[in-house]
């Protein structure tokens, strides 16, 4: 009626500029809508509110030996409001996908005041229109989210993490290639080249080997049986593409040490300039070898460091 506009606003850590105020407009935080409003273990499903952090979700249900896999990297304090109106990814998204893969139902606040539910908790939910889809990855235009019904999975039985390392970052690029054309879809596959490792290693250190061109941050998880095999394929892989070292996280807490300097990598290269302009590049994951490469040319050609780090799967 008034014309004024309202932008939803979780922890701020977005970088698709959802958050980002207008002219004369309303900004409406939901950072306090914070309670989970229910773990129902039998349909395998949580009711929270937008406020709820991705990582106080992800360890009140892992209490109960359930799982909720979308995991951004600034899972500890971005809320799940923010995850569903961006559609954020993650760490873990090779093999599980998106927030939006896991989103079952929605409240939803209209412009005019009307209050909208979509979905609900059945499995097979096909008639009429799938607005919950239209909702997730809105970035707000469409409606306040003010409840989200997700999807859980059950907690899987043991996990395997991994890091290679190679001269260059072209073999890196390859084995990501190589472990998809194998048929092995492993939970984590993100890359990093020498000027990220370098950053992160300032950062976090964690004694990477600093002389290294690239960097493969590997997780797989399942059955504890499966995952030996898996591993000894992917070392395979790595060795056949001339990897210098390779290691497997001695236990769960040098794994979460890993996959916590790999989530700093952004912080980490902000440091070595004032002004690091981030760009998210997507292409088939057959062709990340071709897109590094061309990476490489633009960079030498045009005189500009750039650093090569994300979500190689």
């Amino acid at each position: 009626q008034e014309r004024i506009p309202v932008v939803a606003r979780g922890s701020g850590t977005g970088l698709a500029g959802a958050a980002v105020p207008s002219a004369g407009c309303i900004v409406l935080s939901t950072t306090r809508m914070d309670r989970i409003l229910e773990i129902d273990t039998a349909n395998l499903t949580a009711l929270v509110e937008p406020g709820v952090r991705n990582g106080q979700l992800a360890t009140a249900v892992e209490a109960l030996g359930l799982f909720y896999p979308p995991d951004p990297g600034t899972m500890a304090i971005s809320t799940i409001g923010g995850n569903v109106n961006t559609n954020a990814g993650g760490l873990r998204g090779l093999k599980y996908g998106v927030t939006g893969d896991f989103v079952s139902g929605l409240e939803v606040v209209l412009a005019n005041g009307d209050i909208l539910h979509t979905g609900g908790k059945c499995k097979k939910d096909v008639a009429g229109y799938n607005l919950t889809s239209l909702f997730v990855g809105s970035e707000g235009t469409l409606g306040i989210v003010t409840q989200i019904l997700l999807r859980l999975l059950p907690l899987p039985e043991a996990r395997r993490t991994a890091t290679a390392f190679f001269k260059e970052i072209e073999s890196a690029a390859q084995v990501v290639a190589d472990i998809i054309a194998a048929r092995i879809i492993p939970v984590t596959l993100e890359i990093l080249d020498d000027m990220s490792i370098q950053c992160v290693d300032d950062y976090a250190h964690l004694g990477l080997p600093r002389d290294a061109g690239a960097m493969l941050l590997i997780e797989v998880d399942g059955p504890a049986s499966q995952l030996d095999v898996e591993i000894a394929q992917i070392t395979a892989i790595c060795q056949k593409n001339a990897a210098t070292h390779i290691e497997v996280a001695k236990d769960e807490a040098h794994a979460e040490r890993l996959k916590a300097a790999r989530r700093t990598t952004l912080a980490a290269l902000a440091r070595r300039r004032p002004t690091t302009i981030l760009e998210d590049v997507t292409v088939p994951r057959s062709r990340i070898p071709d897109m590094v490469k061309r990476i490489r040319e633009i960079s030498h050609k045009y005189q500009v460091e750039m650093a090569i780090f994300g979500h190689a799967g």
